[in-house]
């Protein structure tokens, strides 16, 4: 073996070493080999929300206080007689406002208290996506205070948001911009 090849072999053992190293310490800090080699972290999971307390009741009735609330109230009384789906005791109602666009309330199935998020939700797919392929605008699930928003807020951008139940309002927790089609 010549002292050429012999170097080449030591620096790239030593490279091979050290990016080793590096993934080593990201996936031990809770991220994936995949994760760590794209350069970003997992999105959140349903998991990392969990929801407190579920509620076994019957459901209060809807508190129709605002406008808004009275603009809907059939809707809202529909989707709260099924009972909570959404963060331990709360029920989304969802409904369309549109074509491709869908707007929703969070009540709380204790108090009756509607909730309205500062935004409604356009479906976004390119000309090339089936139906079956384009994601629920809205994901959520009884056990956690996680809701995941795909889609256009308010007809603008276009992104999956997480979002924390929290307080009885929304906090965004992290986004990732939708390619564009």
């Amino acid at each position: 073996m010549t002292r050429t090849v012999w170097i080449r072999r030591q620096w790239t053992l030593f490279i091979l070493a050290g990016l080793t190293a590096i993934l080593m310490t990201m996936t031990s800090s809770g991220q994936t080999r995949r994760e760590a080699q794209a350069g970003h972290a997992a999105p959140p999971g349903f998991a990392d929300f969990p929801a407190p307390d579920r509620f076994e009741g019957k459901p209060a009735p809807v508190r129709l206080l605002t406008k808004q609330a009275r603009m809907y109230r059939t809707m809202l009384r529909d989707s709260a007689k099924d009972g909570p789906n959404f963060a331990g005791h709360y029920t989304i109602g969802q409904w369309g406002c549109g074509a491709g666009c869908v707007q929703f309330a969070i009540i709380d199935a204790k108090t009756g208290n509607v909730y309205f998020p500062p935004f409604y939700v356009s479906i976004v797919a390119g000309p090339e996506e089936k139906m079956d392929q384009i994601p629920e605008p809205l994901q959520f699930k009884r056990d956690s205070k996680l809701l995941i928003v795909t889609g256009a807020r308010n007809e603008k951008g276009g992104g999956i948001y997480y979002y924390k139940w929290d307080n009885n309002k929304l906090a965004l927790v992290t986004s990732t911009a939708l390619p564009k089609h």
